[in-house]
Order: structure tokens, then C-alpha cells, then sequence
């Protein structure tokens, strides 16, 4: 079994579809792993952006809410969303991912993630299938690293995008209930600071956007 499992890998990890799709005929199920520690056909599908493959394997039953990556540490939704990955978040959902994800107190979720990057038409995906645009991720740190680190703590989809100054994903969100708290205002201060750093993870907004998003959230919160 483990040499069909290695074919059915390998072929989605090259995108072949027509390999996958004779494999998953044989009766191989699409989640086996060679090992405990091996990638799975779906996990190599959506790492190589593959999505008719992942399309394949989800209709033979894969389950979309499987951990992946080299070390497990995360999973589908999660790792497409940040990476405009749309077709394949489309597939995943469809087949009954969770558009906030397996919860956990130390990952942030797959809205989070697009609004970090500003990637409205993710956003807008996510929130359409159901993602909170008001669910907070507190990851648990060692006492005191955040401070030093000079990040947050706490996360949630508004914070993310005020942060990196993407004004068109914190309208969205205000529009679809996210709430402006203080943690949010803050998250405005902190991504300003911040943004003539190029070295940044996230595509960040020009001084300029930082001052409208301020303005809007402060406008949102006057308001509520």
C-alpha cells in the first residue's frame, strides 16, 4: 500500500490529475499517509497550489480540515487563505471546512490571515461562508514576550488589518459587524509605527492609508 500511497502523493504534488484521479480508483483513501509523519495527497495538492486536483481529492472524501504542512502545523484553509489561493479555498469550503478553522489558542484563523494581507476578495470569501469577523485569538505566549517583541497578543481580523493599514479590508469588515475596540485603535498605532519598515511579513499601507483607517474606525466607533 505504501508504494500506491508514494504514486498518489507524488501525483498531486506534480498536479497530475489523471494519475491521482487512476489512483483514488484503485481504492487507495485519498487521506492515507506512508507514515504517521508523511504528507497526505491533499496536503501536497494545496501546498503546490493544485486546484482541480484538490477538487478531485476532496470528492473522494479527503477531509478538508486535516492537518498539513512539513511539521502538521497547520492546515488547508489556513495556509491558502494568506496566499490568494481563491480556487482552492473555494473547493475546501465547499466540501465543509470550517471558514474559521479548527480553532486553536495559538494559530490565527484563515480571516485573520487574509486581512493581514489586505486580500479583500479572501475576505470577502471567508466572511460569505460563514468566518466571524469578530473571533479573537489570543496565542499564548511566554509572560512578558509581546511587550518585548512589540506585538500583539491578541488577534482578531479587524486588528490584523488596521495594523498593516489596508483601509478597503477594515471598511469590509466594519461593514459586516466587526467591532472598533480599543485593541483595534491600537493596532492603528502600532502598524504606523511600523510603516516604513520593508522588511515586513505583511503588505503594509503608506502613512496616508494609516491616517484614513484611523479615521474610519474612529467614525465606526462614534457611531456604535
Amino acid at each position: 500500500m505504501n508504494n500506491v500511497t508514494h504514486a498518489l502523493c507524488r501525483a498531486a504534488a506534480s498536479g497530475d490529475a489523471q494519475q491521482v484521479a487512476d489512483v483514488l480508483a484503485s481504492g487507495v483513501p485519498p487521506d492515507m499517509r506512508e507514515t504517521d509523519r508523511s504528507r497526505t495527497a491533499l496536503d501536497q495538492a494545496v501546498w503546490n497550489n493544485h486546484p482541480y486536483v484538490v477538487r478531485i481529492l476532496l470528492a473522494a472524501g479527503a477531509d478538508p480540515d486535516a492537518k498539513m504542512g512539513e511539521y502538521h502545523e497547520t492546515y488547508a484553509l489556513r495556509y491558502a487563505a494568506p496566499r490568494s489561493m481563491y480556487e482552492v479555498a473555494q473547493h475546501l469550503l465547499d466540501a465543509g471546512a470550517r471558514p474559521d478553522g479548527p480553532v486553536s489558542a495559538d494559530q490565527t484563523t484563515p480571516l485573520i490571515l487574509a486581512a493581514a494581507q489586505g486580500d479583500v476578495g479572501m475576505v470577502r470569501l471567508l466572511l460569505d461562508r460563514g468566518a466571524s469577523p469578530n473571533l479573537v485569538i489570543e496565542l499564548q505566549l511566554v509572560e512578558g514576550a509581546a511587550e518585548k517583541l512589540g506585538i500583539p497578543a491578541r488577534y482578531s481580523p479587524l486588528s490584523s488589518a488596521a495594523e498593516s493599514g489596508h483601509l478597503e479590508t477594515v471598511q469590509l469588515l466594519l461593514e459586516r459587524g466587526a467591532r472598533p475596540d480599543d485593541e483595534v485603535l491600537e493596532s492603528v498605532t502600532r502598524g504606523l509605527g511600523r510603516a516604513e519598515l520593508t522588511y515586513s511579513f505583511n503588505r503594509r499601507g503608506s502613512i496616508e492609508e494609516f491616517a484614513l483607517v484611523r479615521e474610519v474606525i474612529e467614525r465606526a466607533r462614534n457611531i456604535s
